[in-house]
This record gives C-alpha cells, structure tokens and sequence, in this order.
C-alpha cells in the first residue's frame, strides 16, 4: 500500500498538502476573545491559600484578598490580586475540555508577589481559569509554577 502510494504522484502531493494544511491550520487557529469578557472585572473579599512546601510536609497560609481583572479584546490582560499586581497577562482559549471542565478561558497572569501581607512566598507563578460568563465570571486562582496546579481560591468576578 506505501508503496502503491507514493508511485501515484497525484495521491502523493494531495497527501502532502493535506498534511501540510492540517499542520498549518492547528498552528493558526485564530480567535477573537467574546465581547462578553472584555472590561473590567472585580470580586469581593476572596479567601486565598498560599501552599508552601518546607521541610515536613506543605503549609497553607489564608487571608482575604480582593481581585481585579482588565480583559482586553486584544488578548491583553493586567490587574491585581490583592497586593499583587500584574500587566503582561494573556488571555488563552482552554484547549482541554471545557465542556467537561468548565474552563473556558485561561489568564496566564505570570509572576506575581505577595498576595497579602502574611504570604509566606514573595513571588509566585499564578493562572486565573474562567468559567464561561453567566450574569458573573466564576474562576479560580491557581498556583502554576513548575509542574504544580495547585487551586488557591474560587472567585466569583462581577463587571465592572
């Protein structure tokens, strides 16, 4: 059958540009970021856990912050995550399965610091995962760095 194949030089080059389309087509999937998530977003007080991992066995530390998103039509996101600010924020699609998940959307905020002022970890690597928009945004605050996805807290966003 290869052989068979690859003698036919018309199934050879529709086999080559279907493949060469399938690639470049998954490569540049464009998307717009629905209307529905642009502006600016806020929560009330959250309760937020900070994990740590010293010698022993992990920590939780808790406290009480306010969060405030800008989501931009360009994919652009900053904001602030109690003390913590952030302005190189991107918004990406959910890849997985937000249908099963309810991720819709993801906001890679970056590296952040302090949270609130008992945060045990002065900078952190964190994700905010957006639920689909309702009459609010729920999310939850993650904690990404290295391999960890550890969840920090559920966020109920209203529009601002």
């Amino acid at each position: 059958m290869k052989i068979w194949l690859f003698r036919n030089s018309n199934l050879r080059t529709i086999s080559i540009i279907l493949f060469l389309g399938t690639i470049t087509s998954c490569s540049t999937i464009k998307w717009e970021v629905p209307s529905a998530y642009v502006g600016q977003w806020n929560t009330g007080e959250q309760k937020i856990t900070v994990r740590t991992h010293p010698k022993g066995g992990y920590q939780f530390t808790s406290d009480s912050a306010r969060l405030t998103i800008e989501i931009n039509g360009d994919k652009k996101v900053s904001g602030r995550i109690g003390l913590a600010e952030f302005d190189q924020g991107i918004l990406e699609r959910n890849t997985g399965n937000p249908d099963i998940t309810g991720v819709a959307y993801i906001i890679k905020c970056g590296r952040i610091g302090k949270i609130f002022e008992n945060d045990p970890l002065e900078t952190k690597e964190v994700e905010i995962w957006l639920s689909p928009v309702e009459e609010k945004m729920k999310a939850e605050l993650r904690f990404t760095e290295g391999m960890a996805v550890f969840p920090m807290g559920e966020l109920t966003f209203s529009k601002r």
